[in-house]
């Protein structure tokens, strides 16, 4: 006799305002996962995409691993790295490219359009092209020359935009203008935001699912990366919905980690505000660098709901933590895949963690993201001596 037991999923978010309830029983989640790919192995989770419309590369499924050092010496017995940094193209942007692209297939649209800092576009100029369709995208002005590339080599449409990444003015002007022109053309909107791509977002949340699946457990405490907030707010999605379909008793505190020259979300938060404190980003940190973060909401009652707290951290700070991760974990991340464990060191040094806390840091992306920063690191270092074989047999 087999056991059958019903499942009942709710699903819900303010952000678009649709609730889905679905009742599945074990037999039939075992049977839906077998032979899918990437995301979708969580496909009964995820907005409704036809077997032939669904476009993969292999994403998510990332390791959780942990500490073998850092945690030591930082006196926390349970740290943990989750490798969004292992993903096809090197970011977590992958798992909402393949919704996206997989979205655009089923709607029947002609192409994808959007805006980016440098992970996002290199993502999706990879899905679109083997989804088979023109992606249209407006770049940062100091995007990083190495995202460029990544982004050009799949023949994307690029657009360098003057003063994005720095004005939240403009920011917001060129996210207005994409979604206008994807209404006008009847192209999907690519931009990695529950503000203007709830649906697709709904991929972040299989980060959670991954912790949770990975870890045996909901940890105590996620420490995320942000700059418009999407991958913080998603995983929060993910851990609450989670809550909602009891298969866990809690959430974890969320932690927003972001840039000193670029931290209006974690400031106007602090400061009481229903908005990102105003100003313009100087952070030199790539991938964060969004003064105007479209899910500052989101990413608020993240925040509020799960009782967690925001750490601003400086560029150099996280910088040296990049090099600390990579010399004694072995891990290679950019700067902004980096500032979750600087922001652990600090929390930790300002009393906010149990030592005996289970604490993931997100690692956002791959280190060679960042070609120009990765020079800067290796420099000491690069000039060596020219040494005789012989000399070398004889020591």
């Amino acid at each position: 006799m087999k056991l059958v037991i019903p499942i009942t999923i709710v699903s819900y978010s303010r952000s678009y305002f649709m609730m889905i309830i679905i009742t599945l029983r074990k037999e039939e989640i075992i049977m839906s996962s077998m032979g899918s790919q990437g995301i979708w192995k969580y496909a009964q989770y995820l907005p409704s995409v036809a077997e032939e419309n669904r476009v993969t590369l292999g994403e998510g499924h990332t390791p959780l691993i942990p500490s073998v050092s850092i945690g030591k010496e930082l006196g926390l017995t349970n740290l943990y790295f989750k490798l969004e940094s292992l993903n096809p193209t090197g970011s977590y942007k992958d798992r909402i490219s393949a919704l996206a692209l997989s979205l655009a297939k089923q709607a029947g649209k002609t192409a994808c359009i959007g805006t980016t800092s440098g992970n996002a576009g290199a993502s999706l100029a990879a899905y679109a092209a083997r989804a088979r369709l023109p992606y249209y995208v407006y770049v940062q002005e100091n995007i990083i020359p190495a995202k460029l590339e990544q982004i050009v080599v799949h023949q994307a449409k690029v657009c360098k935009v003057k003063g994005m990444g720095y004005s939240p003015e403009i920011g917001t002007k060129v996210f207005e203008m994409v979604r206008e022109k994807a209404k006008r053309h009847n192209w999907e909107p690519a931009i990695t935001a529950f503000a203007y791509a709830p649906k697709a977002m709904e991929a972040v949340k299989t980060i959670a699912w991954d912790i949770q699946k990975e870890l045996g457990c909901t940890p105590d405490a996620v420490f995320s990366p942000v700059g418009g907030g999407g991958l913080f707010s998603g995983i929060y999605y993910g851990f609450r919905d989670l809550l909602l379909r009891h298969a866990t008793d809690k959430l974890p505190r969320m932690v927003a980690c972001q840039s000193a020259g670029c931290s209006n979300l974690v400031r106007g938060y602090n400061e009481g505000l229903d908005r990102p404190a105003s100003g313009s980003s100087t952070s030199l940190i790539s991938g964060i660098q969004v003064p105007s973060p479209p899910d500052a909401s989101i990413a608020f009652e993240a925040l509020r709901e799960s009782n967690g707290f925001g750490e601003v951290i400086e560029d150099t700070i996280t910088w040296k933590w990049q090099e600390e991760l990579a010399a004694k974990e072995g891990i290679y991340a950019e700067p902004a895949g980096a500032i979750a464990l600087a922001s652990v060191v600090q929390a930790m040094k300002a009393g906010k963690l149990n030592p005996h806390d289970k604490i993931v840091c997100i690692v956002s992306g791959a280190g060679y993201k960042d070609v120009d920063r990765q020079h800067n690191m290796v420099a000491p270092y690069m000039d060596l001596p020219l040494h005789d074989l012989e000399q070398l047999l004889n020591e």
